[in-house]
């Protein structure tokens, strides 16, 4: 089990590491560092949401959250704005410019990895279509441990 964890953990890297390239230099994006990234993509997911919640739930320090949106606020990909019941409480959301951002990396995403699945062999591909699935259950386990 663990030579199947190990070589799945670094060949899942290897294809995300690879996408994110090939996209950022296709859509002229300034890579963001991972926990900008990540508190992105968790906000977009999750309009409103608290700094509290996203450090919760992406298993992050609130102090390291809180530096993530600073900078994405800076950068105007994100707001903050107080909780009109709570002013402590900060929510937070994204611009329209981070929304087609998000958008047109998956455009180019979509593009890159189609491209490459279409020069996999025919089993092979049908194995990684059948295999998607099996991979949702592992995110859902992971993030929830």
């Amino acid at each position: 089990m663990a030579l199947l964890s190990g070589e799945l953990a670094a060949l899942l890297h290897d294809v995300s590491r690879q996408l994110r390239a090939a996209a950022h230099a296709e859509v002229n994006l300034v890579p963001l560092p991972d926990s900008e990234r990540d508190v992105l993509r968790f906000v977009g997911r999750h309009p409103g949401v608290s700094v509290s919640t996203v450090a919760r739930e992406l298993h992050m320090k609130s102090s390291n959250v809180s530096a993530a949106v600073r900078s994405l606020v800076a950068r105007e990909l994100m707001t903050r704005d107080a909780d009109p019941s709570d002013r402590r409480i900060a929510r937070l959301t994204l611009t329209e410019q981070a929304y087609d951002n998000l958008e047109r990396l998956q455009r180019a995403w979509n593009t890159h990895l189609d491209a490459a699945l279409s020069r996999v062999e025919p089993g092979y591909r049908r194995q990684l279509e059948s295999s998607v699935p099996a991979l949702r259950a592992l995110v859902q386990v992971l993030r929830d441990p």
